[in-house]
């Protein structure tokens, strides 16, 4: 299964993924490391041990001081990137359906990530977090992170909380996590996402949404059922009823930003009638999270 067009994966070729916090990379590659090495860029002194590389000694310190002191760079080193895909029921709803739409994004973002040489690993989150794809270096697996990502499908009900706080414990080691969901959770978001600040993670949410959601029926007697639990309600829809769930939704909304923003979040809210390339080289480069490498 081909998500992307050719085409698009050129102009994603220009793209990165940008993330001011630093962190502890494994491999080297192309982002700036809290780890000092021998990068092209000075960070710091520290004493001379038995072993060290001569080279990077300085000696016009040494004639200041007449100690030892070796010069440490920056070291330029990959960056660690969770993205975590909302499989829960309710992503199987709208025209198309939130999870296809979001499957694609995250293809996107996947691309993006392995062709700058950043560590990849893929998760979905449900009833429970589930990995499926460890984490994966080089552009040459993208082929791979596709296939996998091709293969996931919406089931379950959703537990936000659970999934994230089971990240952030069992995570080795903390980087950027993006999550893609429409964050419908009666038990909510907040404590599991501040489970994962705790842990220092860069977080990303972004929120989608379909139509059918954001447009309520028109005035009419409607037969409703929860995508998740299968429970239906016979309602009557008037201008009132419409309103009102308009102003929740709106609040909803809201209040997400809101939550975000305090705590230095990045939040992208999109809508599937919006065609997913325009998503990623527009809207989520006016966002800042996308940035061009040059």
């Amino acid at each position: 299964m081909t998500m992307l067009s050719p085409e698009f994966l050129t102009k994603l070729e220009q793209l990165r993924i940008h993330c001011q916090q630093p962190f502890r990379g494994k491999f080297r590659g192309d982002r700036r490391s809290l780890n000092r090495g021998t990068g092209v860029e000075f960070a710091d002194y520290r004493l001379y041990e038995h072993g060290d590389d001569l080279r990077y000694l300085d000696w016009n310190v040494y004639a200041r001081l007449e100690k030892l002191f070796i010069k440490l760079f920056q070291a330029d080193q990959e960056l660690a990137i969770s993205i975590l895909i909302d499989t829960s029921q309710s992503m199987q709803f709208g025209e198309p359906a939130k999870l296809n739409y979001v499957k694609q994004i995250a293809a996107s973002l996947g691309y993006i990530a392995l062709a700058n040489s950043d560590r990849v690993a893929l998760f979905t989150l449900a009833d429970h977090l589930f990995s499926v794809l460890p984490p994966t270096y080089g552009k040459s697996q993208y082929s791979r992170f596709q296939k996998v990502l091709s293969t996931i499908e919406a089931g379950g009900t959703t537990r936000l909380t659970e999934c994230l706080k089971h990240l952030a414990a069992f995570q080795a080691q903390a980087g950027v996590a993006i999550i893609l969901s429409d964050f419908l959770d009666s038990g909510g978001y907040a404590e599991g996402i501040n489970s994962l600040l705790g842990r220092g993670f860069a977080l990303t949410l972004i929120h989608v949404q379909c139509l059918e959601e954001i447009d309520p029926p028109p005035p009419g007697e409607w037969q409703l059922e929860d995508a998740e639990t299968g429970e239906t309600k016979e309602i009557t829809v008037n201008e009132e009823t419409i309103a009102h769930y308009q102003n929740r939704q709106r609040e909803f909304c809201e209040n997400l930003d809101r939550f975000c923003t305090e705590r230095g979040i990045g939040y992208v809210r999109i809508s599937t009638d919006i065609p997913f390339e325009s998503v990623i080289l527009r809207d989520m480069q006016r966002t800042g999270f996308i940035r061009r490498r040059y």
